[in-house]
């Protein structure tokens, strides 16, 4: 087939490719994720109600219509060719309501599956009635209502259970492959608009109110675009926060947010600083089910220095206030002999132990300590913090680098390096480049490359030459995540950082990474969305469609170097 990213006649893009999806979001939280046939329990239109992401519709399929041609990116609306029939599909940015078009008029055949998102429930049913112009389904009874309405053409009911076998699931090993869903509904028109309420006014009259839509791009760069897209649609107004992905992390995770706030500010800035005030009064360090995120503590406070020229004078003053609480509490309760340390399982290669003193968590110490510094008041409290600062770099100098690498990872109780390679010296020098001097940098960065580099324009997370190391990405296992998989952000945000280190000298992988991006945004995966990982074994889009911090991440590269000409 072929996808197209459309803006306007002169600035569209566009390739043949073996396969590709369609991936919407708005700032409601909902998305519609839709392939040419059904391949996981994923798909679908979902709505975020009440904070909870709920399935609604499985899929659509236009009875005779051939198969899929021409995907066309038209930032904000989807549309899809079968022939000579065109598809258009666009989510509302002010309901949970979706518009799907035709070309002309046929018959179309609407499957249901009603149920949370991580759900693995037996098949709910509805009832059926005709308002007026509207179709209405009611799913549930008393307080747990749920209804969907329908304007828009003929509607009939048609209640046949069919069994789904979601490949692209049963290829991520993650369970159940196979489910009952609901050949629901008989449509015939050209026009349907789907609402959806916990009351049925309200889904009635946002339904009647969205009947007809339309939307404009603006002019700006393709690749470009289709990230700011993708990452402003993971945004959800009413509870200010940023999904770290989707279909299945649409949860707010910390570090994802504080991650991706440098481009959500350059997106949208009220959204961004309240944001990032909520997770700075939030004691945030913990994630959806408890899940402890120890480095997202430091990752907000390096977004500090992109909010910092925002801020009032009261504002900053709060921001001086929580850090030097939160630096107390770090001293008191995760430092040992002058080092950050974490549990196991709390930095962002969460499939792994990593416990100890890490050397991401060293730089984020390091810099909330310079932070602190540039906003304390002259005097002792001042001087309390560039003491720390400073025998801190020392110390970690001294203890993680041996004038070529920088270790992964030590332990202070019995001084011990783990020197297995990996690539988080990247996020080491983005977050407190002034721990080593440009040339040790450099040094360091040519030795991970050596060992961690893939030939498509990618980083591994561990060095190929380990017995640990896999090539292929292996799903919901997540044997392969921290152990060979490259992940997109990472790779961004190294791209980043060998750009301010030196471009010249860098200029082979800087190039190979950001059209490995580029690439993956717009023929890869979901269309226009940017994705988690791929195998290592070569470039694939894998894991969730459309991940916050890599479309943030690629969108800071873009800015880095379009800046630094």
């Amino acid at each position: 087939m072929k996808i197209i990213h459309f803006l306007n006649e002169k600035n569209k893009e566009e390739k043949e490719v073996d396969s590709g999806s369609l991936l919407l979001g708005n700032n409601k939280g909902d998305y519609l994720w839709m392939k040419e046939r059904p391949q996981s329990r994923y798909e679908g239109w979902f709505c975020r109600l009440q904070g909870k992401m709920q399935r609604i519709i499985e899929s659509l399929e236009v009875e005779g219509a051939g198969e899929v041609t021409e995907i066309e990116n038209g930032f904000g609306r989807f549309a899809r060719k079968r022939g000579d029939l065109a598809e258009i599909f666009y989510l509302s940015e002010s309901s949970h309501t979706f518009i799907y078009e035709l070309s002309e008029d046929k018959r179309v055949n609407l499957y249901l599956d009603v149920r949370e998102s991580y759900s693995s429930c037996e098949l709910q049913d509805y009832r059926f009635n005709k308002e007026g112009n509207f179709a209405v389904l009611e799913f549930g009874d008393f307080g747990n209502r749920l209804f969907l309405v329908i304007k828009g053409g003929e509607v009939s009911d048609i209640k046949e259970a069919v069994s789904r076998h979601y490949l692209y699931d049963e290829k991520r090993n993650s369970p159940p492959s196979r489910k009952n869903v609901y050949r629901g509904l008989s449509l015939y028109g050209k026009r349907f608009v789907f609402s959806v309420a916990g009351n049925k006014k309200k889904a009635i009259s946002e339904a009647d109110k969205i009947f007809v839509r339309s939307f404009s791009g603006e002019q700006e760069e393709i690749d470009t675009l289709c990230a700011k897209k993708s990452l402003s649609g993971l945004l959800v107004s009413q509870e200010e926060g940023l999904c770290a992905g989707i279909p299945w992390f649409f949860q707010f995770w910390p570090r994802d947010e504080a991650i991706s706030l440098k481009s959500l500010l350059s997106i949208d800035l009220e959204k961004g600083k309240r944001i990032f005030f909520r997770l700075l009064e939030s004691g945030f360090t913990k994630g959806p089910g408890g899940v402890v995120n120890r480095d997202a503590l430091g990752w907000l406070f390096k977004r500090a220095d992109d909010v910092l020229p925002f801020l009032s004078v009261a504002e900053k003053e709060k921001l001086r206030r929580e850090l030097k609480k939160y630096v107390e509490e770090l001293l008191w309760g995760f430092t040992e002999d002058g080092f950050a340390v974490n549990r196991a399982h709390e930095t962002w290669m969460d499939s792994l132990g990593r416990d100890g003193a890490r050397i991401e968590l060293q730089a984020m110490r390091l810099n909330m300590y310079r932070l602190a510094v540039r906003l304390s008041k002259r005097g002792s409290e001042r001087k309390i913090y560039e003491g720390l600062e400073e025998k801190m770099r020392r110390k970690v100098k001294s203890a993680f680098f041996d004038g070529r690498c920088l270790a992964d990872g030590y332990y202070p109780r019995n001084k011990v390096l783990e020197k297995t390679i990996r690539p988080n010296i990247f996020i080491a020098a983005y977050i407190y480049p002034d721990l080593l001097r440009k040339e040790e940098w450099i040094r360091c960065f040519e030795s991970a490359l050596e060992s961690l580099w893939l030939s498509w324009g990618g980083l591994a997370t561990l060095e190929k030459n380990s017995g640990n190391f896999r090539n292929e990405h292996t799903g919901e296992n997540s044997e392969s995540y921290h152990q060979g998989d490259s992940w997109f952000y990472l790779n961004n945000l190294a791209a980043t950082v060998l750009y301010r280190f030196d471009k010249k000298r860098f200029a082979s992988y800087i190039e190979k990474i950001m059209e490995a991006s580029k690439e993956e945004i717009m023929w890869k995966g979901a269309a226009g969305c940017h994705g988690e990982v791929s195998s290592a074994k070569e470039l694939r889009s894998e894991g969730c469609a459309n991940q916050a911090w890599s479309s943030a991440m690629y969108l800071e590269a873009k800015e880095e170097m379009k800046r630094k000409k």
